[in-house]
């Protein structure tokens, strides 16, 4: 089996082949025009010289030979175009295959530092998780990306199909490069689909004004035969400047709305372009699953109506024409005529677009985890169970590790206790596996492969408290914004009618040891009467003896690190039992804080 290095290698080798082949073909091109301008040059003075009808054939010929050619070379140009933009996109994949993926959207705009676990986890920002999956060729999908990031599934059966579909898709990476690449071609504005979505959801206001269609129809038929009988002298010209003045008074009274309209859907054909291409992807590909098998359909349904509208839009520029637009609106109400012919369009195809544009944003989330699906292919789907509040794994990694170097951890939480205490020397990987934790079961919501060798997943749902932030603006200190934090996993889990995973990372950290340890103690005697598993991190070995008091409840791992000639070493791997390891003092004199 090709792995993905060597898929985008070969695909490399191919697109230097095309676009050396293009090059090639452009150069004569541009030779072509030069010989075709020169014959037609040449042409033209026999033919004025002379007056031959034969010589004026002979230029009219060249001039429709130096057209297409020149026709053909934009052709070419688009295409070369694409073919960079593919390029680039390949680079960019070998490049996170190398773990750099700086060249893809780190989703910080969508941080929240109140969500019940995306900042804790590394959700959004650089570096991130999203960093890792996004992949997205539309604005709409990469909301939709982040939304799903930070919202969990509660049906088994909802992830299971988010998997089948991902699956599908990841065994076609050609179709994942051409879906982005014809993303990619077309800029689109941070509010195009809002805009347009608007407008497929207004009111008609033209339409259903008998008033206006009537006045619109007997206008226009009014203005040919006016500008007929003008012509033949029948009527004096001034019944035309009369005419002109009523149809701007005409104009002016829709004008409101006929702004608003346009407002929504004017200069929206770059948006509509880079729509269609998406939907021809999907048009185009004979899928086996049956939501894939729908989208298709779909697709090709909304095809036809789109060229209608993009004519629609055309039409619809012509107003801005310098000299046509005036002309067209003082004769033919054409804003008026425009605005008929756009609602007629919308009242027969507003269902069928709607449904379009949310295939198109859903299946961009999908390619983003194929994507990543495609590029890790050593990754599992993990097994899904609703009934039983237990994570078994085996050689569990985060996915933001290098895959040759990440260090793998067995977990069974749930099965033989509630929580794990966990505790561990500093820099020993305490957080890293609590945010494995997380993320996998973020991941898993997402419908996408994971860095395990086996893995069992439940339904939960899952709130961390891991990075607190205070804030001088609101008043709130260190202490009292983990206070807050802790009190909404405990709002939020003692009235849930759902299981949680919670992750608490050195809860209490801001005030001294004998009462945080007294808190700490409070807390996990608090969560074990929920409907809760989860592990709390902690540097108080003191709160080992919880596993004795609350056996079958409560369970001690660690993280050691080991002291050796003139350094510290971490396995990273997790252990049964209290940690008996200290580094700090170790840690410091290595870098020279202390003697």
């Amino acid at each position: 089996m090709q792995s993905p290095a060597d898929y985008y290698q070969q695909k490399k080798k191919e697109l230097n082949t095309l676009l050396d082949r293009i090059k090639k073909t452009g150069d004569r091109l541009a030779m072509g025009r030069l010989w075709m301008a020169i014959a037609g040059v040449s042409a033209f003075i026999y033919a004025f010289r002379n007056g031959e009808s034969w010589q004026w054939w002979l230029f009219a010929a060249t001039v429709a030979g130096f057209l297409a050619l020149v026709r053909y070379h934009t052709q070419l140009t688009e295409k070369q175009e694409e073919l960079r933009i593919q390029f680039t996109l390949i680079d960019n994949e070998l490049k996170a295959l190398q773990g750099d993926h700086s060249a893809f959207p780190d989703g910080a705009e969508y941080t929240n530092v109140a969500h019940p676990y995306t900042y804790d986890l590394d959700i959004f920002g650089k570096g991130s998780v999203y960093q890792l999956l996004c992949r997205s060729a539309t604005r709409g999908g990469a909301r939709q990306l982040a939304e799903n990031f930070a919202t969990l599934f509660q049906s088994k059966s909802g992830i299971a199909d988010r998997q089948e579909i991902i699956n599908e898709l990841s065994t076609l990476p050609d179709l994942l490069q051409d879906f982005r690449v014809a993303g990619a071609i077309e800029k689109e504005g941070d509010h195009d689909q809002k805009r347009l979505s608007d407008w497929l959801n207004g009111e008609d206001g033209f339409i259903n004004n008998t008033g206006i269609k009537a006045i619109t129809v007997t206008i226009q038929v009014s203005a040919i035969a006016l500008i007929a009988c003008t012509a033949l002298s029948i009527a004096p010209p001034s019944f035309v400047s009369l005419f002109i003045i009523l149809n701007w008074v005409i104009l002016g009274i829709y004008q409101k709305k006929i702004k608003k309209a346009i407002a929504q859907i004017g200069n929206s054909e770059a948006f509509i372009d880079k729509f269609e291409r998406l939907l021809s992807q999907l048009a185009t590909n004979d899928f086996k699953g049956q939501w894939l098998q729908t989208a298709g359909a779909q697709a090709k349904q909304s095809l036809k109506g789109i060229k209608q509208f993009k004519s629609l839009l055309r039409l619809l520029d012509s107003r801005d024409n310098v000299f046509l637009g005036p002309v067209l609106n003082s004769l033919f109400l054409f804003d008026l005529y425009c605005m008929l012919r756009l609602e007629m369009w919308r009242k027969k195809h507003k269902a069928t677009l709607l449904n379009a544009l949310d295939t198109v944003t859903t299946v961009d989330v999908y390619v983003s985890c194929a994507v990543y699906t495609f590029n890790n292919p050593d990754n599992i789907y993990p097994t899904l169970h609703e009934s039983g509040n237990i994570i078994i794994a085996k050689d569990l990694r985060h996915p933001l590790l290098p895959p040759a170097t990440a260090i793998g951890n067995d977990v069974n939480i749930g099965k033989d206790e509630q929580f794990y205490l966990l505790t561990g020397a500093n820099m020993t990987g305490k957080s890293t596996f609590i945010r494995t934790i997380g993320v996998t079961n973020v991941l898993c919501n997402m419908g996408v492969p994971l860095p395990a060798k086996e893995l069992s997943m439940p339904i939960i749902d899952m709130y961390t408290s891991m990075r607190i932030t205070d804030s001088v603006q609101d008043d709130v200190s260190y202490f009292r914004a983990e206070l807050n934090r802790i009190k909404s996993i405990m709002d939020v889990v003692r009235t849930a009618d759902r299981p949680y995973l919670v992750l608490l990372d050195e809860p209490l950290r801001g005030t001294n040891s004998t009462d945080k340890q007294q808190g700490t103690r409070s807390i996990v005697e608090t969560l074990l009467t929920f409907h809760a598993i989860g592990i709390v991190a902690t540097h108080d070995t003191g709160l080992g003896d919880m596993a004795t008091h609350y056996k079958d409840k409560v369970s001690n791992y660690h993280f050691e690190s080991k002291v050796e000639p003139n350094r510290l070493s971490f396995d990273f791997k997790l252990k049964r039992g209290v940690s008996t390891s200290n580094n700090a003092t170790i840690l410091m004199k290595q870098m020279g804080i202390v003697n």
